[in-house]
């Protein structure tokens, strides 16, 4: 079966508040000039929020979210080719986690406050979820909090998951394998805070988005017990204004953390420096950057409200993304999935 090309870019949208079926579009990046060109039709789906590879690079995830189902495809010669779709277990699926050994996948389920298994097939496609994990509880606030909601599950390092629970305020962590999951810590986290996204430093230390709250909380790990040591504003923004912070990404040296604000409408950058950030700037993007990634000199921001990917030339001393003037239209962008890195 053929591999992804190391050049393609695909990137998700909502379609149901777009009114379109291009959900899946992929694109050729230009590795000097950063430039995305169209490569190949656009796949039909129901808002495929999150994508996801597996790692060899032959098959494709999605989060299917308004029909609660995880897609799976394959990839040949002409793009991508739908093999099947699984129920999620649970309401409006937004985050995936796949196996680095290929054996299986996790869905965060939002609405739904729960996390899936799903084992990976002979052919690549999901089977039936074999264990479902509901969580319980809630926050302070009470139009957002009323009840879990699972917003990200990833696969650390230590080969421990690390759930955020925006309901709940904590990070819940498993061991996990082909036959399911097993608690082994939840880390209680600011109250109110909204913990959206999370991204793991080279050195181990963990980077939460509050959502809610609009910082960013350092937390050191030990034994699967997230620890906050520090919290910086998630953006210097302006008095008054409501922001909502979505991804958040380290650099691949582990000097910089960038952080996607809604409502700033920017890509904050921060230095890292042990178990601290000092901000460095913010760096304005288009309408409700929900997403970006990072691929070699540059950086795709998803400007959901935008309907637009805006590309970024980073430098590597300072961090800082300057914007390259290459912006590709796509209606509701939600995600950027670079191909799987080769190592």
């Amino acid at each position: 079966m053929p591999s992804v090309s190391p050049d393609l870019v695909h990137i998700g949208s909502y379609t149901a508040k777009a009114g379109t079926a291009q959900a899946i579009t992929a694109w050729r990046q230009d590795p000097d000039t950063g430039r995305l060109e169209p490569a190949g039709p656009p796949v039909a789906a129901v808002d495929p929020s999150w994508l996801a590879w597996h790692p060899d690079g032959t098959h494709l995830y999605a989060a299917s979210e308004s029909a609660a189902q995880v897609l799976s495809y394959a990839v040949t010669a002409d793009g991508l080719e739908l093999l099947g779709a699984q129920p999620s277990g649970g309401a409006d699926p937004c985050h995936l986690a796949v196996d680095p050994q290929g054996r299986f996948v996790v869905a965060a389920n939002y609405s739904g406050g729960s996390v899936a298994v799903f084992a990976i097939g002979a052919d690549g496609a999901l089977l039936p979820y074999h264990h479902l994990i509901a969580h319980e509880g809630s926050g302070p606030d009470p139009e957002r909090q009323e009840g879990p909601h699972a917003h990200m599950a990833l696969l650390a390092p230590d080969g421990l998951l690390h759930v955020t629970d925006l309901g709940t305020d904590e990070v819940r962590s498993y061991a996990v394998g082909p036959g399911g999951l097993r608690p082994v810590a939840t880390s209680p986290l600011v109250a109110g805070m909204g913990p959206r996204h999370l991204a793991v430093h080279p050195s181990g230390v963990v980077f939460v988005a509050g959502e809610l709250d609009s910082t960013v909380v350092v937390c050191e790990v030990a034994d699967g017990l997230l620890r906050p040591v520090s919290s910086v504003a998630a953006t210097a923004g302006e008095p008054g204004e409501r922001n909502y912070p979505s991804h958040l990404e380290c650099s691949p040296d582990g000097r910089f953390l960038y952080v996607a604000n809604r409502g700033a409408d920017c890509l904050t950058v921060f230095a890292v420096e042990g178990t601290a950030l000092r901000p460095v700037a913010d760096v304005p993007t288009g309408r409700w950057p929900r997403h970006f990634a990072l691929l070699g000199d540059f950086v795709y921001v998803a400007d959901q409200d935008g309907d637009t990917v805006s590309g970024y030339r980073r430098d590597p001393a300072t961090g800082l993304p300057s914007p390259t003037g290459d912006t590709v239209s796509v209606p509701n962008p939600s995600c950027v999935l670079p191909a799987p890195r080769r190592a």
